[in-house]
């Protein structure tokens, strides 16, 4: 089946130990779209109704995380400092800093890190179904087992999907073949390391003393992340704008790509109201 068509060139640039694959479109102030950790998730497919749109005002790059779409694979257990740090050593490789970061649930929990930490990195934040983390260790197994556990099958593909969206026909036949592609590397990776190498991160206290300027987006019926987390993310973050987006689930780009893209684009150039 062909692959969604993205109107972006396709490259490859070592970052640290992983040679990371990404898509680049456009020119001007750098703009990362960071992806979640969903099976089979990238750059190329979870961004593929935002990086053209937005590409017509900034330079767009979307790289695959570590274990994700032509990413390396991971090839030891890692936590979340390690995600954090390669896609800052991409930012350097790419000439991408400091660059405004788009980014979606676990993309979210690197962009909170990476602003957090490294606030000269980043020029302004939009984060998507995030609410960054910090549920107690012992619910930290409860909330990754529908990833952890995940077994590459299309029907548990399409189980997936459905938590994760409002209407899972969103997600076109090619899209679901390309998740299900990537989907499939990602666990065998997975198997060989014998286990999943992720973990949930407390950022909550990185929030509340972020610096850059901060917009969260959610969907109001998210069963992942929920409004009600969103809400108490963005009341913790000083100076921090929401915005929620109806008929929607975990990922609002995919769902209401143009209403998303528009108040993104508002957000980075300073003139949403």
């Amino acid at each position: 089946m062909a692959a969604v068509v993205i109107k972006a060139v396709e490259k490859y640039v070592q970052a640290g130990e992983y040679k990371t694959h990404y898509w680049e479109a456009g020119a001007g102030e750098p703009v990362l779209l960071l992806h979640p950790a969903c099976p089979g998730a990238n750059g190329g497919t979870e961004f593929r109704h935002t990086i053209e749109p937005l590409s017509e005002y900034f330079r767009v790059l979307a790289p695959d995380l570590i274990g994700f779409g032509k990413t390396d694979s991971p090839t030891r257990m890692l936590k979340h400092p390690t995600y954090v740090e390669h896609i800052i050593e991409f930012m350097k490789a790419v000439d991408a800093v400091p660059a405004h970061l788009v980014a979606n649930c676990r993309g979210g929990l690197v962009a909170i890190s990476v602003a957090g930490d490294h606030p000269e990195l980043v020029r302004k934040l939009v984060v998507i179904g995030n609410a960054g983390g910090g549920i107690p260790p012992e619910l930290e197994e409860k909330a990754l087992k529908p990833y952890s556990e995940f077994v590459p099958t299309r029907e548990n593909l399409k189980n997936s999907l459905s938590r994760c969206y409002f209407d899972p026909s969103h997600v076109s036949d090619q899209a679901f073949e390309e998740l299900f592609e990537a989907g499939e590397r990602q666990y065998g990776a997975y198997a060989k390391l014998g286990g999943y190498p992720m973990d949930v991160p407390n950022l909550k206290p990185l929030l509340a003393e972020m610096t850059v300027p901060t917009l969260f987006i959610c969907g109001r019926e998210d069963k992942v992340l929920t409004f009600e987390q969103a809400v108490r993310g963005y009341a913790m973050t000083p100076g921090a704008r929401l915005y929620a987006i109806a008929n929607c689930g975990l990922h609002p780009q995919l769902e209401h790509p143009d209403e998303f893209n528009h108040v993104v684009t508002q957000f980075l150039q300073g003139k949403l109201a």
